[in-house]
Order: C-alpha cells, then structure tokens, then sequence
C-alpha cells in the first residue's frame, strides 16, 4: 500500500520533468498539469467537433459529466447565487491500447484511466470556449504510456480545432 506522503525518486521526477518539458507548451509551468487551449466559437460546435475527434478514432465516450447543470442546481444550496459556467461538459473516453501500456507498467495506473476533456464557456466570456485536459502522473518507469495518452489528447484537440 502506497502512502500519501511517499518517497519519491529525484532520478524519476526529473525524467518526468524532462518528459513533460518536450510535451508541454512552452507557456504552462512544468509543475501545473492542467493545460487549456481557448477558441473562438459556440461551445456546442466546439463540444461536438471533440465528440467526433474522439469517436473518429474508434474510441467510445464512456460518459459524459454535464458540470454545468450540476454546479447551476446545487450552487444556491451553498451559497452561490452567481453561475461560473455558461456551459460545461466534460467527456470520459478510454483508448483500450493505451490503458494496456499503463497497467502493464504498473497495476497501479488504472486510476488514470478515464482520460478526459473539458469543454465549458464561461459566463463571463460568452464570445470564448475552453477545453481543457489534465497530464496524468503515471508510477515511476509510466512515462511512456503517460506520453501516449498525452499524444492522444492532443491529437484529439487537433483534430477538433481544424
């Protein structure tokens, strides 16, 4: 069993490090794993264009997270009277090949496997949509199936903006 607070070996953060630099653009922070892309747009042609960069690669969306509707039902039940989310969704896909990689480097992996991207406009920026993706943080000696389900993503988020 893993603790929250492990050791963690500096030889392996720094090959991730190193990873994630060739990965990453160059304006997000090593230490961030969020990366958001904003388009100009509606955010349904926007969704739908990602629906379709997905299941054109034969890959089934196993679920879709309605955000947006949730946050917009419950806000008042904590206070929030002002929505943040014009419209969000994000979308649950795995890639079959890809999570053999990660299991197969270590069993552990499985968490990270739905991948997911969020595509939501803000209702302070009704004219801009947002898609956004986390870069997963595989076991140490993951770092090329970590690289795989990066390289899906952003091949998925190509094929929707163009």
């Amino acid at each position: 069993m893993y603790s929250t607070r492990r050791s963690i070996n500096i030889i392996s953060v720094l090959s991730l490090t190193a990873l994630l630099s060739l990965l990453c653009p160059p304006s997000m922070a090593v230490d961030d794993p969020i990366v958001t892309t904003k388009v100009n747009g509606s955010f349904n042609e926007t969704l739908h264009n990602v629906r379709m960069a997905i299941i054109g690669r034969s890959i089934n969306i196993a679920h879709v997270l309605p955000a947006s509707s949730m946050l917009h039902r419950t806000g008042p039940n904590f206070g929030y009277q002002q929505d943040v989310y014009a419209h969000a969704q994000t979308l649950e896909f795995c890639s079959a090949r890809i999570s053999h990689m990660l299991a197969r480097a270590n069993p552990d992996n499985i968490v990270l496997c739905p991948f997911t991207i969020s595509v939501y406009q803000l209702t302070t920026e009704p004219n801009e949509v947002r898609i956004s993706y986390r870069i997963p943080t595989g076991r140490p000696g993951s770092e090329k199936a970590v690289a795989e389900v990066v390289k899906l993503i952003e091949s998925i988020l190509e094929d929707a903006m163009w």
